[in-house]
C-alpha cells in the first residue's frame, strides 16, 4: 500500500470528528433560524419544520460520519446523503405521502424536483408557508447537504479548509431564501437592540466560522508536535502569544465595532434584498404599461361598449371591483413600480386562503372577456382565489398577489384572457369615509419635489384643517369646481358625451404629470383670483379633465396634508357616489364605459377609504376661463426658437423655464448621494480586505523588528524570515532539520550563506558583525525574489497573504542561549530550535 494510502486510511482523530460536528451543528442553527420566519408564524408551532430540521441535521450527521469513520473518500457519503433525503423527504417533510401509492409516487417525484425547482414556490409564496406541498424538502436538503459537507471537508487533512466554504455558501443560501421583512431583536440590551435578527444571526454564523478556523489550525499545529515523537518541544514566548492573541482579538473586536457602527445602521436603511423580492412578477409589473396612462382608451368609440367581464354570484356588501392598483409617483405618472429609495410591492404565490382583515367577507365570481393584460381583476383584500376554465392551472401557477397594494397579477404572456375565470373571496370594504379619517399619520409616500406648488398654494387658500373632515372638503370643492372631459378634440360626439345629456363639451389633455397637475391647479388659482374667493363653485369651475387627473390630484392633495394615498382603476358594482358624477354602476358585464379611477386614502389607524373624484358635467368652464388659463389644444412648434429642456425638469414634466414650481429647500445633509455611496462602499472594501491588510502589517511589522535588531539577533532574524518565506511559498517547516539542510531542500542560491551566517552568530560567543547581519538582509531580499519567481502569480499573491508563518510553525521558536557559570566554569546550553544544530551542545 503507498504511504497516500496509508495517509487517507489514517484514522481521524476523535477531537476532529467532534470539533467538525460542533461546527456543523452551528452552522445547521444558523440556516434554521434563519429559515425560520419562512415556513413558522412569530406565534405559531413549529411541530412541522423543526421536526424535518432535525431530521435533516441527523441524516447529514450520519451520512458524514459513516464515511469518515470507513475512511472513504466523498463518494460514500453523497450516496448516503442522498438516500437519507429522499427518504426523510417522503416520510416527513412532505405531508400526505403516504396515504395512497399515488400520493408515495408524486411525493417521491416532488422530492427529486424540490432541489432544483422548490425554490421558486418559496420565494413566491407569501409567508409563512407552513407545510405547503413539497417546500420542506427545499431547507431538508439545504440543511444535509450543508452538514455533511462541512463534517466530510472538516475531518480532511489537506481540505478541511473547505469546510467553512461549505458552511457560508449553505448560510448564503438561507438569507436568499428568507424572508424579505427585517425583524428587531428585542433579546438584546440597550442600543443594540436595534440589532435586526438577521444580523444577529449572520454574526454568529461568522464567530462559529472563525471559531472553528482557529480550533481546526491549532490542532492540526498540536498533531505536528506529537507527530515529531516529542524530542522537539515547542517553546513560545509568553510576551509573543500574548501579543498573537491580541492582535487577532483586537481584529475582531474591530470588525465587530465597524459592522454595528457603521455597517449596520447603513444596511438597515436600506430595502431588504433577496430572492422573493426580485422575482418574476416585479419584471411583469415593470415590463407593463400603467393602466392609468391608457384610461382614456376605455372611452374610445370601439371600446365604449366593449364587454371586459361578467360579474356573477356577487355576495355581501361589494361595491368595487379593483383592476390595478398604483401605489408610487415618479412625476410623470402613478405606477406600480417603486422607484428607488422605495420598497417595491411584493408579489407573492397564494398557496391556499389567507386571513381576512374583520368578520365580513364578499365573494363575487368574475368571467373574463376583453380585459387583457397582466392585472387580474379582485374586489379587495384577498381571502381565496380559485380559477376555472381551459387555463385554470395555468392560472393558478402564475396568480401572485401583493398584501400591502390588495392587487393581484396573472404572470402568464398576454396576462388574462377571454375564458378565464376567477371566484375571488375577499375582505368588506371598510365603512370609515374621509371625514372620519381623524388626523393625518405624516407618513406620505410621495416625494415633497413631485407636489406641485400650485396645488400646495390652492390647499392653502382653502383655509381646512389638515385632517380628514379638511381632505373631504378639499375633494368636494375640486370635484364641484372641475369639469369632466375625455378628450382632446371632438369632430363629432362622442359616447361618452352623449350619456351625460345637456353637456358642453371641452377640450382635455390626457396624462397625469407634474406638469398636467400644475397646470389643472394653475386655472383654479386664476379662475379664484378673478372671480372672488366668496364666488360660488358654479363661477369657479376652471379644471378640466377626468378619473385619470383627479385621481392623481386628490392622492397629491391627501400626500400634502399627509396623508399615504394611492390611484386604483376598476369598476363599480353599486353606486357609490351622491352627487351622481361618477361612470355608472355595472351590474352584470362590466364594459370600457364603467372603467372608473378613484383615490385610497390611508387612515391614522391604517385602514385604506376609497375617494371618489370624478369631476361634475353639469356647469360647464366659463369661456374667459377656458382660453386664457387651460390652454390645452398644441401648438406648431417652431425649431428655430426651439428651447433645450433640462433632463431632471423633463422627468417631472416641467419646462426648464418653468418657475411655477419652485425645488422645496431641504435641510442639507452630508450622509446622502455621493457620500453614502462612498463610506457604503468603503465600509464593504474594510470589512473585506481589512485581514488580508492585517495579514500584510503584521508580516512589516516582524521583518521590521528582527532587521532593525542587535548584529547578533538580526543575523538570526533574517533566518526566521528565510525559513517564514519559506512556509509561506508552501515548503515544508522541516523543524527536525539543521540550518544547512533547511537551505539545502529550499534551494535558494543564497540560502547556505544564509545558514552559515546565522549559525556562526547562534553557536560562538563574539557573534556577528553588523555588516555580517547586512549581508543576511541583502541575500535575503534576493533569495525572496526567487522564491517568488518560481510561482504564478496567484500563487505569488497567495504567499503574501498565507497565514502560516504568523500563526506559528508548529514546532519551535528561535534559539536562545541560556549561559551558567558555576565555579567560575562557563557552559552554554541550546535548546534545540527550527532549523539549529541537530543535537545539544555542551561546553564544560
Amino acid at each position: 500500500m503507498s504511504r497516500a494510502e496509508r495517509t487517507r486510511r489514517a484514522a481521524v482523530p476523535a477531537e476532529v470528528v467532534i470539533g467538525a460536528s460542533a461546527y456543523a451543528a452551528a452552522m445547521a442553527g444558523a440556516i434554521i433560524f434563519t429559515l425560520r420566519p419562512v415556513f413558522v408564524a412569530s406565534d405559531g408551532a413549529p411541530a412541522r419544520y423543526g421536526l424535518v430540521m432535525l431530521v435533516g441535521l441527523g441524516v447529514g450527521m450520519v451520512a458524514s460520519l459513516a464515511s469518515v469513520l470507513a475512511r472513504r473518500g466523498p463518494a460514500p457519503a453523497i450516496v448516503l446523503a442522498t438516500l437519507g433525503y429522499l427518504a426523510a423527504a417522503v416520510v416527513v417533510a412532505i405531508p400526505g405521502a403516504l396515504r395512497t401509492p399515488q400520493a408515495f409516487a408524486r411525493a417521491g417525484i416532488e422530492a427529486v424536483r424540490a432541489p432544483v425547482t422548490g425554490w421558486k414556490d418559496i420565494v413566491t409564496l407569501p409567508v409563512p408557508i407552513g407545510q405547503y406541498g413539497a417546500t420542506l424538502a427545499v431547507p431538508l436538503v439545504l440543511v444535509v447537504a450543508t452538514v455533511a459537507g462541512i463534517v466530510w471537508s472538516g475531518t480532511r487533512t489537506r481540505w478541511w479548509g473547505l469546510s467553512a466554504a461549505v458552511g457560508g455558501a449553505g448560510f448564503a443560501v438561507a438569507v436568499l431564501l428568507g424572508p424579505a421583512a427585517r425583524t428587531d431583536f428585542d433579546l438584546l440590551p440597550g442600543s443594540a437592540a436595534g440589532l435586526s435578527r438577521e444580523i444577529v444571526i449572520g454574526l454568529c454564523a461568522w464567530g462559529a466560522t472563525l471559531a472553528w478556523m482557529w480550533w481546526r489550525m491549532a490542532q492540526q499545529r498540536r498533531a505536528a508536535l506529537r507527530a515529531a515523537g516529542g524530542g522537539v518541544r515547542g517553546e513560545r514566548t509568553p510576551f509573543r502569544a500574548l501579543g498573537r492573541f491580541g492582535l487577532g482579538t483586537g481584529v475582531l473586536v474591530g470588525a465587530v465595532l465597524v459592522a454595528v457602527a457603521v455597517a449596520v445602521p447603513v444596511a438597515q436603511s436600506q430595502p431588504r434584498e433577496v430572492a422573493r423580492t426580485t422575482v418574476t412578477p416585479r419584471l411583469v409589473v415593470d415590463s407593463s404599461v400603467s393602466p392609468l396612462t391608457t384610461y382614456r382608451a376605455s372611452f374610445s368609440d370601439a371600446l365604449f361598449d366593449a364587454p371586459l367581464f361578467s360579474v356573477s354570484d356577487v355576495s355581501g356588501d361589494l361595491e368595487r371591483i379593483r383592476i390595478a392598483t398604483l401605489p408610487f409617483f415618479d412625476g410623470s405618472a402613478f405606477t406600480a413600480v417603486a422607484p428607488d429609495g422605495f420598497t417595491p410591492l411584493r408579489f407573492q404565490r397564494v398557496p391556499s386562503s389567507l386571513p381576512l382583515e374583520g368578520d365580513d367577507a364578499v365573494s363575487v365570481t368574475i368571467a373574463i372577456e376583453g380585459l387583457e393584460g397582466p392585472w387580474a381583476p379582485i374586489p379587495g383584500a384577498l381571502g381565496d382565489a380559485r380559477f376555472s376554465g381551459p387555463r385554470s392551472g395555468s392560472l393558478a401557477d402564475s396568480f401572485y398577489y401583493a398584501p400591502e397594494a390588495a392587487a393581484a397579477i396573472v404572470a402568464l404572456d398576454g396576462g388574462v384572457a377571454a375564458g378565464d375565470t376567477l371566484t375571488v373571496t375577499a375582505s368588506a370594504p371598510a365603512a370609515t369615509t374621509l371625514a372620519d379619517a381623524g388626523a393625518s399619520p405624516g407618513g406620505a409616500g410621495i416625494p415633497r419635489d413631485l407636489i406641485p406648488a400650485s396645488l400646495s398654494e390652492w390647499v392653502e387658500q382653502q383655509g381646512v384643517t389638515r385632517d380628514g373632515q379638511g381632505l373631504a372638503t378639499l375633494v368636494d370643492r375640486l370635484r364641484a369646481r372641475g369639469y369632466l372631459s375625455h378628450a382632446l378634440t371632438a369632430e363629432v360626439a362622442p359616447l361618452w358625451a352623449a350619456g351625460l345629456g345637456d353637456y358642453a363639451f371641452e377640450p382635455s389633455a390626457s396624462g397625469h404629470s407634474y406638469d398636467r397637475i400644475d397646470r389643472l391647479f394653475t386655472a383654479l388659482l386664476e379662475r379664484e383670483a378673478e372671480a372672488g374667493a366668496d364666488a360660488s363653485d358654479a363661477a369657479l369651475v376652471a379644471a378640466v379633465g377626468d378619473d385619470e387627473q383627479f385621481s392623481v390630484a386628490v392622492a397629491l392633495m391627501a400626500a400634502e396634508l399627509g396623508f399615504p394615498a394611492r390611484v386604483v382603476v376598476g369598476v363599480r358594482i353599486v353606486d357609490t357616489d351622491a352627487q351622481g358624477w361618477t361612470p355608472e354602476a355595472c351590474t352584470d358585464v362590466c364594459r370600457g364605459r364603467h372603467v372608473s379611477a378613484w383615490t385610497e386614502v390611508q387612515s391614522g389607524s391604517g385602514e385604506w377609504i376609497a375617494v371618489d373624484v370624478t369631476p361634475q358635467h353639469t356647469e360647464p368652464v366659463r369661456p374667459t376661463v377656458a382660453t386664457e388659463a387651460d390652454p390645452e389644444l398644441p401648438t406648431e412648434t417652431d425649431p428655430d426658437r426651439a428651447e433645450p429642456i433640462d433632463a431632471v425638469a423633463a422627468l417631472k414634466g416641467r419646462s426648464a423655464g418653468d418657475d411655477a414650481a419652485p425645488a422645496v429647500e431641504h435641510s442639507p445633509s452630508w450622509f446622502t448621494g455621493t457620500v453614502r455611496t462612498v463610506v457604503l462602499i468603503g465600509v464593504i472594501v474594510l470589512l473585506l480586505a481589512g485581514p488580508l491588510l492585517g495579514v500584510l502589517a503584521a508580516k512589516g511589522i516582524r521583518r521590521r523588528r528582527r532587521h532593525r535588531a542587535a548584529p547578533t539577533a538580526a543575523a538570526q532574524g533574517g533566518w526566521d524570515e528565510y525559513v517564514d518565506l519559506g512556509i509561506d511559498a508552501g515548503l515544508p517547516p522541516m523543524p527536525l532539520s539543521t540550518r544547512a539542510e533547511v537551505a539545502a531542500a529550499y534551494g535558494t542560491a543564497n540560502g547556505a550563506t544564509i545558514a552559515t551566517v546565522a549559525d556562526r552568530a547562534t553557536f560562538t560567543v563574539e557573534g556577528v558583525e553588523t555588516d555580517d547581519a547586512e549581508l543576511v538582509w541583502e541575500l535575503l531580499a534576493l533569495d525572496r525574489a526567487e522564491l517568488r519567481a518560481r510561482q504564478g502569480a496567484w500563487r505569488r499573491l497567495g504567499s503574501r497573504l498565507s497565514t502560516r508563518s504568523l500563526l506559528g510553525r508548529g514546532s519551535v521558536v528561535r534559539d536562545e542561549q541560556h549561559r551558567e557559570r558555576d565555579h567560575g566554569d562557563e557552559r552554554w546550553r541550546t535548546v534545540p530550535s527550527h532549523g539549529a544544530s541537530s543535537s545539544t551542545r555542551r561546553r564544560r
